[in-house]
C-alpha cells in the first residue's frame, strides 16, 4: 500500500497569505511560492541573516538550528521563535509572522538623473499616408501598394517589411479605409502598421540593476517624459549581487530561463502600471533602450553570463538590436529593443550610458565618475581620452551583509548625527516612522561622525575604553548602538558592529583605490580633477562632505563634487530621443580604456593603504586631516591618530 504524502498549509502573516508545501521545503521557498516578499540578500545560502521570520505556531513541526543558523541569531532572537528563512525546513503546519526588518519593503529609488537638452531625433518615425483603392486598373498588392505610396509621399525607398507585419495588411488597410499610419525604424524598416491616423508614439528608457529596475515613458515627438517607475528587480531573491547570480545561473537546467523570466516579468511591471497611469496603449511604445551591466544584460538576452566571471572576463556579445516579441516584453510586439554596448565583463551599458550622460568626453577639463552601486565603476578622463575600472565593492553601502543595514526603505534611518561631548545620536528616518534598519547614507554617516568624535580610529576600530552605554562590548566584538531599542520598530537596539565597519571598509577601500590607480595611470593628482560626478541610486542620497570624510574618493573641493543621480538612465533618455547620442554611445565604447585592476601591480598597496579613514597618508586629504584636528583627532599617518589633550 502506497502512503499518500500531504502537503503542509503555511500561512504568513500580517498578509495573510497562504501556501501548501511537501516536508522539507524551506520557509524561504514556501514563502516565494506564496508571493511573499521576504528579505534574503545571500539567495538562501544562510550567509547574510536578512531572512528572520518569527514562527509564531508549530515550532515543534520544524527543522532544528543547524550551527550556521546559529552563528547569525542571538540567543534571545531564539527564544522569542525567530528562525531564518532559507535555513529551517518544514515538517508540518505553521503560521508565520514576517518582522518589519525582514519584509521585502518598496524602496525609495533615485528616479532622476542628470538633466539635458539635445534635438529630438528618434530611430522611430511615423507616417500617416493615404493609399489610392484598389481597382481593377491597379492591381498592385497591398504590401507594394504600401511601399509605392510611401516612397513617392515621404522619399523612403527600399523599406523592408516583416512577414508579422504584411500577414495583417488587407485587413488593416481596409479598416482604416485605406489610410494607415506606418511606424518605420531608421527609416529601414516598418515596424508596424495601424488602420487610419495614430498619433501616439512611445518609447521607454530602462536601467536593468541588480537591485532595481528602473523605466521611464518616453515621447518620442517631444523627448518629454511621461512617467516614471522604479521597482525592486525580482531577481534579488536570488542574490544581492552579480556573482551571486552568475554562481545560481551555473547550477542546474533552466536556472538561467528563470532568472532572464524574472526580470521580463520586471519591465512587463513597469510597462503595465505606467500605461495604465499614462493612458497609453503598450501598442504605442515602439523603442526601448536598455542599461545595465554586463551581467544584467547577458541574463536579460537569456545568454550563459559564466564566462563573465572567468578570467579574461569576455562578455559574449555588446549592442544589439532585438524584437520585443523575441524577449516577450509586452510592448509592440515588432518594437526595437536597444542594448547598450558594453565595455567589458564588469563594465556594462550602464556605465557607458552615464559616461556619455556627463560629456566628459567632449571637454578639456579633467572629470572623474564614481557610478557607486553593488559594483562601482570609475572613469578618468577628457577629450583626449577616458579610462575605466570596475571596483568589487560589493552590496555593502546599500545596507547588505550590515547586520541592521536594509536598503532605502520606510523605516530606514537615512542621516545620522553624533554629540562629540555625550556621544548622544540624532536621526532621520525615511517616512517619519519608527526606525527598524540603516540605509546606505546612514552608513556614510555614521563612519564621518564615529570618526570625527572618536568612536571610531583611523583604522576602522571602535574605542571600547569610552564612558558611553552605546559602546557594547560582547564575545562576537564590539559595537555602537545608534538607536535604542524602545525608540525601534523592532524589538532590538539597531546598533554597528565591528564586523559592519570592516565591510564597509573594504567596501570603501575598493572604491578608494579603484580611482587612485586611474589617476596614477594617466598621471594626475587631486587639484587636477576639474568635476567630480557621484551617481547612482545610492550616490544620489549620500551626504558629499562625509563620504569624503571617510575617503570614498579623492579629496577634490567640495563645490568640484557634482550628484547626478541615475547617469545611466540619462544616457538611455538621449539614445531613445536622439540617434546622435545612440551613435556617441557606440563610439565611447570603442574609445574607453578598460584597466583591469586585478592585473595592477600597484593595486594591492593602494587597496591596502584606502582601508584607513580617510587614507594611510593624511597629506593625500589636508582639509579632512584639519577637520579632525579642530575636533580633536590629529591624524599622524600610517594608521596613527591622536587625540589632542583637553578636546
Amino acid at each position: 500500500m502506497v502512503k499518500e504524502i500531504l502537503p503542509h498549509r503555511v500561512v504568513f502573516l500580517p498578509e495573510g497569505k497562504s501556501v501548501e508545501v511537501l516536508s522539507g521545503t524551506t520557509i524561504l521557498d514556501a514563502a516565494l511560492k506564496a508571493g511573499v516578499n521576504l528579505g534574503s540578500v545571500c539567495g538562501g545560502k544562510v550567509r547574510c541573516g536578512k531572512c528572520r521570520v518569527i514562527i509564531r505556531d508549530g515550532a515543534e513541526r520544524v527543522s532544528k538550528p543547524s550551527n550556521e543558523e546559529l552563528n547569525l541569531l542571538a540567543e534571545d532572537e531564539i527564544e522569542a521563535g525567530y528562525r531564518l528563512a532559507c535555513a529551517t525546513t518544514i515538517g508540518g503546519d505553521l503560521e508565520i509572522m514576517i518582522p518589519p526588518e525582514s519584509r521585502g519593503e518598496e524602496q525609495r529609488l533615485q528616479v532622476e538623473g542628470l538633466d539635458y537638452s539635445i534635438s529630438v531625433n528618434p530611430f522611430v518615425t511615423k507616417y500617416v499616408v493615404g493609399l489610392p483603392v484598389a481597382t481593377f486598373e491597379d492591381g498592385r498588392t497591398d504590401k507594394k501598394r504600401l511601399l509605392d505610396a510611401l516612397e513617392e509621399v515621404f522619399g523612403l525607398k527600399n523599406l523592408s517589411i516583416d512577414y508579422s507585419i504584411f500577414k495583417d495588411l488587407p485587413k488593416t488597410i481596409r479598416k482604416g479605409n485605406w489610410t494607415v499610419t506606418a511606424v518605420v525604424w531608421n527609416k529601414e524598416k516598418i515596424i508596424s502598421v495601424e488602420p487610419g491616423a495614430n498619433p501616439q508614439m512611445c518609447g521607454l528608457a530602462l536601467d536593468i540593476g541588480t537591485t532595481k529596475i528602473a523605466g521611464y515613458l518616453i515621447d518620442l515627438y517631444s523627448g518629454r517624459v511621461l512617467g516614471a517607475r522604479a521597482i525592486p528587480n525580482p531577481q534579488i531573491k536570488y542574490g544581492s549581487d552579480v556573482i551571486t547570480r552568475i554562481t545560481y545561473t551555473m547550477g542546474e537546467q533552466g536556472r538561467l530561463e528563470r532568472l532572464q523570466q524574472l526580470a521580463v516579468d520586471g519591465i512587463n511591471q513597469i510597462i503595465e502600471e505606467l500605461c495604465e497611469e499614462i493612458g497609453v496603449r503598450p501598442d504605442n511604445i515602439y523603442e526601448m533602450t536598455v542599461v545595465g551591466n554586463t551581467a544584467m544584460h547577458h541574463i536579460l538576452l537569456g545568454v550563459c553570463p559564466k564566462y563573465l566571471a572567468w578570467s579574461p572576463y569576455t562578455p559574449a556579445l555588446g549592442s544589439e538590436n532585438i524584437k520585443a516579441s523575441e524577449l516577450k516584453i509586452k510592448m509592440n510586439k515588432d518594437a526595437n529593443v536597444y542594448l547598450f554596448p558594453v565595455i567589458g565583463g564588469f563594465v556594462g551599458g550602464d556605465h557607458v550610458a552615464a559616461i556619455a550622460a556627463t560629456r566628459m568626453g567632449d571637454s578639456d577639463e579633467v572629470a572623474m565618475l564614481l557610478d557607486i552601486g553593488t559594483n562601482t565603476e570609475i572613469a578618468l578622463g577628457n577629450k583626449e581620452g577616458i579610462i575605466s575600472c570596475s571596483c568589487a565593492s560589493g552590496p555593502a553601502f546599500e545596507g547588505f551583509h550590515i547586520k541592521y543595514g536594509i536598503q532605502a526603505v520606510r523605516g530606514a534611518i537615512e542621516h545620522v548625527k553624533i554629540d562629540p561631548v555625550t556621544f548622544e545620536v540624532k536621526y532621520s528616518v525615511i517616512g517619519n516612522v519608527r526606525p527598524v534598519g540603516l540605509c546606505g547614507s546612514a552608513l556614510i554617516d555614521l563612519l564621518a561622525e564615529m570618526l570625527r568624535t572618536g568612536v571610531m580610529d583611523v583604522s576602522g576600530n571602535l574605542n571600547t575604553g569610552l564612558n558611553t552605554p552605546r559602546i557594547r562590548k560582547r564575545k562576537s566584538g564590539a559595537s555602537f548602538v545608534v538607536s535604542w531599542k524602545d525608540e525601534n520598530g523592532i524589538p532590538r537596539n539597531i546598533t554597528i558592529t565591528q564586523q559592519d565597519i570592516r565591510e564597509l571598509q573594504l567596501a570603501k577601500a575598493a572604491i578608494r583605490s579603484g580611482a587612485e590607480i586611474l589617476m596614477d595611470r594617466l598621471g594626475v593628482c587631486e587639484d587636477d580633477i576639474e568635476r567630480l560626478y557621484i551617481a547612482g541610486a545610492f550616490g544620489s542620497s549620500i551626504d558629499p562632505k562625509n563620504a569624503r570624510i571617510i575617503g570614498l574618493y579623492p579629496e577634490v573641493p567640495l563645490k568640484r563634487v557634482k550628484i547626478i543621480g541615475n547617469a545611466a538612465v540619462s544616457g538611455a533618455k538621449m539614445a531613445l530621443i536622439s540617434k546622435e547620442e545612440r551613435k556617441r554611445a557606440e563610439e565611447i565604447a570603442e574609445k574607453v580604456t578598460y584597466v583591469e585592476l586585478s592585473t595592477q601591480p600597484e593595486f594591492m598597496t593602494a587597496y591596502l593603504r584606502s582601508n584607513y579613514f580617510p587614507y594611510a597618508d593624511p597629506t593625500r586629504y589636508p582639509k579632512v586631516s584639519a577637520m579632525l584636528e579642530r575636533c580633536g583627532v590629529k591624524l599622524i599617518g600610517d594608521g596613527v591618530q591622536r587625540r589632542l589633550i583637553g578636546r
